[in-house]
Parts: C-alpha cells; sequence; structure tokens
C-alpha cells in the first residue's frame, strides 16, 4: 500500500514520465537478474549466446507499445542481445520456445492470456509503487 507522501512526491510527474521511469528501473532490475552470478555477462534469451553486459537489452516478448497490460511484467521481460532485440525484432521464434523453458507453459499462458486483455489503462498508483519497489533494486 502506498503512502500519501509516496503519491505526492510524483504529484507534479506526468504519466509518460512515470511510464519511462518505471520501464528504466524495471529493465536495469533485469539485466541485473538475469546476469550471471550478478557479474557482467549474460546468455541471450533468443540466440542463446553468452554476450557482454554492454549488449544486454531487456527484451519484451510481447512488445511493450502494443502490449500495455504486460509492459512490467518480469516474465515478459528477459536478457536479450542488441542482434536479436533490435536487428532482428526481438528474434521471437527460439524466444518463444527459451521463454517457455525458463518459465513454464503454464506461466507462457498465463502471460498470453494477460497480454491480450482489452481495455488496459496505465495507472498512476500502479506506475508509482513499480518505480518505488525498483528504485534500489537494479
Amino acid at each position: 500500500m502506498l503512502e500519501v507522501k509516496t503519491i505526492q512526491k510524483y504529484k507534479s510527474k506526468s504519466l509518460s514520465y512515470l511510464i519511462e521511469k518505471a520501464q528504466e528501473l524495471v529493465n536495469a532490475y533485469v539485466r541485473k537478474r538475469d546476469s550471471i552470478n550478478n557479474q557482467s555477462d549474460f546468455i541471450c534469451i533468443s540466440c542463446g549466446r553468452l554476450k557482454p553486459k554492454n549488449q544486454c537489452n531487456a527484451g519484451h516478448f510481447y512488445s511493450r507499445g502494443n502490449f500495455g497490460s504486460v509492459r512490467f511484467n518480469l516474465d515478459n521481460i528477459h536478457a536479450q542481445c542488441i542482434q536479436c532485440n533490435l536487428h532482428l525484432h526481438g528474434n521471437l521464434i527460439p524466444y518463444q520456445k527459451n521463454l517457455i523453458k525458463k518459465i513454464g507453459q503454464a506461466r507462457f499462458d498465463n502471460l498470453e492470456m494477460m497480454a491480450y486483455a482489452k481495455g488496459f489503462k496505465h495507472d498512476r498508483f500502479l506506475l508509482i509503487d513499480i518505480i518505488e519497489k525498483y528504485k534500489n533494486a537494479g
């Protein structure tokens, strides 16, 4: 439960600022979570290659722009190399196969169901909660 003083701290911030700040912090958390032994290397969810930290993106299986309902869902975001994320547009076929191996079919099915939920709108309080939760976690 958010405290009033926490909500007041973000009173002057726009919804778009809150979305971008939340994304920045969640992405930093994912990069740390998916690093190998909290070191600088990671294995790309799509191509499976060991890559250095400077090539790590927080890749979304369901895109941020089209699937706002799972934009901050940690099952949807994993360490992905720049090549797969940007140049191969997510490299989604191996991403899906490796994602199911990582989180299991049931969680993947739940993620898919949530991704296609209709009428989703970002909520200021949820965004503030995400920011507060991840501001010291990345």
